[in-house]
């Protein structure tokens, strides 16, 4: 590894992703430091294996470039249930994909744009000065004149003295959920008693299980939660999906965790030990009361917990839930978005509006580039991802991969420009970053 790069990615999740290949393309020098031993974020490490539905608004996707082009080679390795778009019929729920092909996809990407990864590697201190900064990897000194923050967590931005807030605007965050894999599921058997819980993929060309997406079952969650036959802290099945090339195996967001702070390590391992308890719960009620589900076994644990929410920046702009409700356009837009308010509460089934009104079809909102860029801190520092300037309830809609990984690669075409144009960030020319973003395929009006 290079110790002098243009531009360092921290965090090796979608948005991170997005900023290290978009960075990459445009020619600069990119080091992406990952602390596990895959891309991915929560995607592959949390076992939350699906994009939901920020980029099709039901007429057109509304998000392309490089979420686009990743999306369409898990398509061309038969890796995704492909539900949205104008040659799919009508499905239900997320589109699952396979996280391992999702982990290799993304690696390919990076390799191809000339990017260095960094596995297994963490970034425990760091000094910004006005031209370079100096980020501690494992102990070693690492030199780059821009630095992205695609942590999940703000952990760069926070250290580095910009004011972020836990929960804001809300004073609390959403709960986490400790995701996993399990089978085998005998399909045949799901399907004689629950023939919608069996959908058909016409580009894998197979029939696969949505158990989650069938009232029935999720009634059954409902009456037994209410009941203490199911110990769960929420009476909701989330996604629970067959995963493609493994269709008898399922993978599934089951659960709550509540706890006041994700970056605190000893709350974090409360809450990996409850998930874990929860995983066993929900193991037991799957073999208990759906058909075709009697001999199941958990066969593959997420390296850590899904969380939701941690830190938000403050930024040049902060977008709020009005934002999101009144589908506003900015003119320094960057990234749309069309998933709805999706605040998860604890104890109860998940809040869909929080007090704003829905997006309807054909309907998005605008993510500004000012949210990505602190009000104050490091003049060389731009943010990707969930922790960008944001309340809470607006955080709940754009915090989903699609959206993120959009985000993240508008924050790498501002970190090349500023370091091709020798400019601190909250000094690039806006217009400059879209026109590269639209040349790279991105969809902003």
């Amino acid at each position: 590894m290079a110790d002098n790069y243009d531009v360092i990615v921290v965090g090796g999740g979608p948005a991170g992703f997005g900023a290290a290949v978009a960075a990459g393309r445009q020619g600069r020098d990119v080091l992406l430091v990952e602390a596990t031993e895959q891309l991915g974020g929560a995607g592959t490490t949390a076992l939350v294996n699906n994009f939901c539905n920020a980029y099709w608004d039901g007429e057109r996707f509304i998000i392309d470039g490089i979420f686009g082009e990743l999306r369409h080679r898990l398509i061309g390795r038969k890796a995704i249930w492909t539900t949205r778009g104008p040659n799919t019929a009508d499905k239900v729920g997320q589109e699952v994909y396979d996280p391992d092909v999702y982990a290799d996809e993304m690696e390919r990407m990076c390799r191809q744009a000339g990017v260095d990864v960094r596995y297994g590697a963490r970034c425990t201190d760091g000094t910004f000065e006005d031209e370079r900064a100096a980020l501690v990897v494992d102990g070693e000194s690492v030199a780059g004149r821009t630095v992205v923050d695609a942590t999940g967590d703000a952990v760069l931005a926070h250290h580095a003295g910009v004011p972020t807030e836990i929960g804001r605007g809300r004073g609390e965050i959403q709960p986490l959920t400790y995701c996993y894999m399990f089978g085998p599921v005998d399909l045949a058997s799901l399907g004689a008693t629950y023939p919608t819980a069996i959908q058909y993929d016409e580009n894998v060309d197979v029939e696969y299980g949505v158990p989650s997406y069938v009232e029935e079952i999720c009634e059954l969650v409902r009456e037994d939660v209410a009941a203490g036959a199911l110990d769960l802290s929420v009476p909701t099945l989330y996604a629970t999906v067959s995963v493609p090339g493994r269709e008898a195996y399922m993978t599934t967001n089951f659960g709550h965790v509540q706890i006041d702070d994700p970056t605190d390590p000893e709350q974090l391992e409360w809450a990996t030990a409850e998930g874990k308890r929860q995983m066993h719960e929900g193991i037991r009620w799957f073999r208990e009361r759906l058909p075709g589900f009697e001999e199941v076994e958990v066969v593959c644990e997420p390296d850590g917990i899904g969380v939701r929410e941690s830190r938000q920046i403050e930024g040049l702009y902060t977008l709020e839930a009005a934002d999101v409700a009144g589908r506003r356009q900015f003119d320094d837009v960057i990234a749309q978005c069309c998933f709805n308010i999706d605040v998860h509460q604890a104890d109860v089934d998940v809040d869909h509006s929080y007090g704003v009104d829905g997006l309807g079809e054909h309907d998005h909102y605008d993510i500004p580039w000012r949210a990505l860029v602190p009000a104050s801190g490091p003049p060389n520092l731009i943010v990707a991802g969930r922790s960008i300037s944001a309340t809470s309830v607006a955080m709940s809609s754009f915090r989903v991969s699609p959206s993120v990984m959009a985000i993240g690669e508008a924050a790498g075409v501002t970190a090349a420009i500023a370091c091709e144009c020798d400019q601190p960030i909250p000094e690039v020319d806006v217009a400059s970053v879209q026109d590269r973003l639209r040349q790279a395929g991105a969809v902003l009006s």
